[in-house]
């Protein structure tokens, strides 16, 4: 319940025009710690999973 009222207050700020108070805006948070460039390994994640569907 608390993040939920936090983040309807960042959305109202938002709407209102108020000025951003997120302290963490601007800095750069890639998705995977330690990757970068493009997701090669994805279809291999699906792949591995649609084998397990299969065999359960």
């Amino acid at each position: 319940a608390q993040l939920s009222t936090h983040l309807g207050m960042i959305m109202a700020d938002a709407i209102l025009d108020r000025p951003d108070r997120n302290p963490l805006k601007g800095l750069e948070w890639p998705a995977v710690p330690g990757h970068f460039g493009k997701p090669w390994f994805l279809p291999l994640v699906g792949m591995y999973y649609k084998m397990l569907d299969r065999f359960r």
